[in-house]
């Protein structure tokens, strides 16, 4: 089995790129990962969808990886990179095989790491997608999380029918105050998805509500 050393990852349910990686994320310094080069299609696969893999791989990388604490040595249970020759992914398995967790590499480790597991024999998986994933490919992680918090408060304030909120954040966003509630959440819920100038001042009315 081949192995990457020396590594920084950052597992989440999500995939996020290197830049979107923030302080509160738990990043681990990898001692050695096995590594695999794999088909573009397959690679495709694995990066935008759920995956169920064949067992047979599941116990064949089970505790190969090690991760560096502050003491000591510890081992990371079906843990597993991937490489078409041009991108690389860590996965983080269940113990039926499913993938859980994602995570993109470094960027100034990236083409020295696609370059070693290159010279790897191309392996065939065997899975099955259980449920493709929904990415944006134009958002932030910050955009993204942002507009969950922001439909979450906004469908808080709808459930408690507080009309004079409502009112007042509608009235921000298009000039104009809107009796019906109903009416009111729908037209700041459409601005809300499409994340722009409205949006940041729904934003805005939040963080001052939530510090008072």
């Amino acid at each position: 089995m081949n192995y990457i050393y020396d590594i920084i990852l950052n597992f989440n349910s999500n995939l996020y790129d290197f830049y979107d990686w923030n302080k509160k994320d738990k990043i681990i310094h990898i001692r050695k990962i096995p590594a695999f080069k794999i088909s573009d299609i397959d690679f495709i696969n694995i990066k935008k969808n759920t995956i169920k893999i064949e067992n047979n791989f599941i116990n064949k990388i089970n505790n190969k990886t090690e991760e560096f604490k502050k003491t000591n040595i510890t081992k990371l249970k079906y843990t597993s990179l991937f490489s078409n020759g041009n991108d690389i992914i860590a996965i983080k398995w269940n113990k039926n095989g499913i993938s859980e967790k994602k995570s993109s590499i470094c960027i100034d480790e990236q083409e020295e790491l696609i370059e070693i597991i290159n010279k790897q024999k191309e392996i065939k998986l065997k899975y099955k997608i259980l449920k493709k994933e929904k990415t944006s490919n134009f958002k932030t992680r910050y955009e993204t999380e942002s507009q969950i918090v922001l439909m979450k408060e906004l469908l808080n304030i709808y459930r408690q029918k507080d009309y004079k909120k409502m009112s007042y954040i509608h009235l921000e966003c298009f000039g104009k105050k809107e009796k019906n509630i109903h009416t009111a959440f729908e037209n700041l819920k459409k601005e809300i998805a499409k994340q722009n100038d409205n949006s940041y001042k729904i934003l805005s009315f939040f963080k001052i509500i939530n510090q008072k």
